[in-house]
């Protein structure tokens, strides 16, 4: 007989035996173990790669989180450096020492944004692109403003176009900081989406719920054999089996659910409102920076040759702020009633410069502008300070709220998946003894 043949005969009769073996209570039970057996490691194996999967999910977040705080301080920092370098053109005189020093600051915390970031971000990524044109733009731009800045020290008008010309290293569309730094802050808004997206999946749970029924059923069904074949109405070691899945299935669902709970809280209370405060942030400081340049420029900002020729500019780039502060009212559950009024005031004070220069008083423009002003009518430069203020207060609760939550996320992951493996091996353990007790008595 061919080698074939003896393989096809050889199967054959290993079919038959198992067959037969099946066909017997023993050959039943041993099958009934090895199921069980089977259907306890699957199921660990699959919850442990769901809270595995979670517990880095909540990882991320946490890195992601830094990473976007750290991209908004690069924003913020810009913006604000630019605002005040732009504004202290305006006083006329020798620049004034806390001036500078404020702007020296703001650069100093870019540039320490940019190697925090950098020392994070891959070379090979959309990110490492946008902070590449950010390296080598704020050299640029800090001699841009070093000249502008020499320029009006000695009343050369050439100042004003080094001012303009800074501000296109700053905020032109196409290849400048602050869009760089806005699409970086994009990309890891997106990468932080995607992480809050898996920490908190429906899919981990079902998959876990699915493992868990399955080997339930098993359970159940050979306790209902053993009990109909052996007239004992309960196996103690397959029905302990029994409870410790279930139990370890409720550990398992609840802490899911409260991690996923504890997510939604983070980004509810904690990135959502960081995102919309420091955009409405980013966009006063624009805004202060345009008013400052087309003032410094006495026409000619921005291609503009009025204050008021800009002023539908200004109020469109301010716009969206009152949304923003509606839009964390509702996502907080808390009134953004502080930093309103501060916004309201700065466009109050905005009114009152485009009012003076809209009637060719341009000195009193520059003294509303940049003056000291008083309590009840701040100077523009004070009053977006103030708005300025208010709104890293709003960040920081913001932020304290999100490390609250993201801790807590992740503490309630703590010792599953060990708890996991070793509740899973012993059902195994007590459903293949529990079986295995009952074959013996055949013998």
């Amino acid at each position: 007989m061919s080698r074939a043949g003896n393989v096809t005969l050889t199967a054959a009769g290993g079919l038959l035996a198992i067959r037969r073996e099946l066909a017997t209570t023993p050959g039943r039970l041993r099958l009934a173990a090895g199921l069980s057996v089977l259907g306890a490691i699957v199921f660990g194996i699959v919850a442990v790669h769901a809270a595995g999967m979670r517990q880095q999910a909540v990882q991320d977040v946490r890195r992601t989180e830094k990473l976007l705080v750290s991209a908004v301080d690069l924003s913020t920092n810009l913006s604000d450096a630019h605002a005040t370098a732009a504004g202290s053109f305006l006083a006329g005189g020798p620049e004034p020492a806390a001036t500078r020093q404020l702007y020296e600051q703001k650069v100093r915390a870019a540039t320490a944004a940019v190697a925090r970031l950098s020392g994070v971000i891959g070379t090979s990524s959309s990110a490492a692109l946008q902070m590449l044109r950010i390296t080598q733009k704020l050299p640029v731009y800090t001699r841009l403003i070093e000249a502008a800045r020499t320029n009006y020290r000695l009343g050369y008008p050439v100042g004003a176009a080094y001012l303009r010309e800074a501000s296109r290293a700053m905020r032109d569309e196409h290849d400048a900081m602050l869009p760089a730094a806005r699409e970086l802050y994009r990309i890891e808004a997106r990468s932080l989406t995607e992480s809050y997206e898996t920490g908190a999946s429906r899919a981990s749970v079902l998959t876990v719920v699915l493992s868990a029924g399955a080997l339930l059923a098993l359970l159940v069904t050979t306790q209902i054999y053993l009990a109909r074949r052996m007239h004992r109405i309960i196996n103690p070691r397959v029905l302990l089996a029994t409870a410790l899945l279930l139990g370890l299935l409720g550990w398992t669902v609840v802490a899911f659910t409260k991690q996923s709970s504890a997510l939604e809280e983070a980004r509810r209370s904690g990135s959502d409102p960081i995102e919309l405060l420091t955009t409405a942030r980013i966009v006063a400081a624009r805004a202060a920076a345009d008013e400052s340049i087309t003032l410094s420029a006495r026409g000619g900002g921005g291609g503009a040759k009025t204050l008021a020729g800009i002023d539908v500019g200004f109020a469109l780039i301010v716009k969206p702020i009152a949304g923003l502060l509606a839009a964390v009212a509702a996502s907080t559950g808390r009134p953004a009633d502080d930093v309103l009024a501060a916004y309201r005031r700065y466009r109050a004070a905005h009114e009152r410069v485009v009012t003076q220069e809209r009637i060719g008083q341009f000195s009193a423009a520059v003294n509303l502008a940049v003056g000291p002003g008083s309590q009840a009518r701040p100077s523009s430069k004070d009053a977006a300070r103030e708005l300025n203020s208010v709104l890293d207060k709003e960040v920081a609760v913001a932020r304290r709220h999100f490390a609250a939550a993201a801790s807590s996320a992740g503490t309630l992951l703590d010792g599953l998946p060990t708890g996991i493996v070793v509740l899973s091996a012993l059902c195994a353990l007590l459903a293949w003894s529990g079986v295995r007790q009952r074959v013996e008595e055949y013998r």
